[in-house]
């Protein structure tokens, strides 16, 4: 049905794009009102061959017959994941350039399409030797809203590879690199190894938490550090009453002089 093709393109942009239309349409190269077309508008009909084409470009991941019939699954259903050594290059004796993955990057990682060639033609962040821990470093843009407030769009993260073999012992609420055929989401978890899952928690509490299979898990990166341009405001409510506190002290000191 067309009007199922619509619902699964929704849950395509919920997934890619945690929702945002806007953001999805960017990032497939056509313009919002093309995706509103078919999700809200009176169109609502099958994605032409130009858009699928657009879509399976950027998110290599995707199961395009799932689109057009939901038979399968959302996602490409790998038999074994093809694992990628990037390792940070020393630039110097104190710095080291770290690669950046950026969305596309991301998406083809799943499927083990890059090379170590190709993701050294990537932008890096150049960062002093003591800022980069373990031998496989990674920085990862943020992408929506579900780490609000701890993390925005747009910032990176600093972050390392993890071994299978210590998953069980990373910390309560840790924040990492969450890998698996769902793609690469930033999440806190809740180690729950032993009993064969985890749960992966946003801080934006719009964004429920839901457990993956351990069996799902492909990686799993420790984030260490955040770079970012955002300098969180102090509290409104905090200044306020300050600003009153300030206000009572000067009319005491007032009332003392005249007393």
């Amino acid at each position: 049905m067309e009007g199922a093709v619509s619902q699964r393109l929704i849950e395509i942009i919920g997934h890619f794009a945690d929702g945002n239309e806007k953001r999805f349409a960017e990032s497939i190269g056509v313009k919002p009102a093309v995706i509103n077309n078919y999700t809200k508008g009176k169109q609502q009909s099958k994605p032409g061959f130009e858009v699928l084409q657009k879509i399976a470009a950027t998110y290599p991941t995707l199961n395009i017959e799932w689109i057009l019939s939901g038979n399968g699954h959302m996602l490409k259903r790998t038999t074994e994941h093809k694992q990628i050594v990037l390792l940070p290059q020393q630039t110097s004796a104190d710095i080291v350039a770290v690669p950046v993955i950026n969305r596309r990057a991301a998406a083809n990682y799943l499927l083990g399409y890059q090379t170590q060639e190709y993701f050294e033609e990537l932008d890096v962040i150049n960062l002093p030797r003591s800022f980069v821990k373990g031998k496989q470093c990674y920085a990862l843009q943020v992408t929506g809203d579900s780490m609000e407030p701890t993390l925005y769009e747009n910032d990176y993260l600093i972050c390392h590879l993890i071994d299978r073999s210590e998953w069980e012992y990373l910390d309560e609420g840790q924040v990492c690199v969450v890998v698996s055929e769902r793609g690469l989401q930033v999440k806190r978890i809740k180690n729950k190894l032993h009993s064969q899952y985890l749960t992966l928690v946003s801080d934006n509490p719009k964004h429920p938490p839901f457990d993956m299979e351990h069996s799902e898990v492909m990686e799993i990166w420790k984030v260490n550090w955040r770079l970012t341009d955002r300098l969180s405001p102090a509290s409104e409510d905090l200044n306020s009453r300050i600003a009153q506190l300030e206000a009572r002290l000067e009319r005491v000191e007032k009332q003392r002089a005249n007393s």
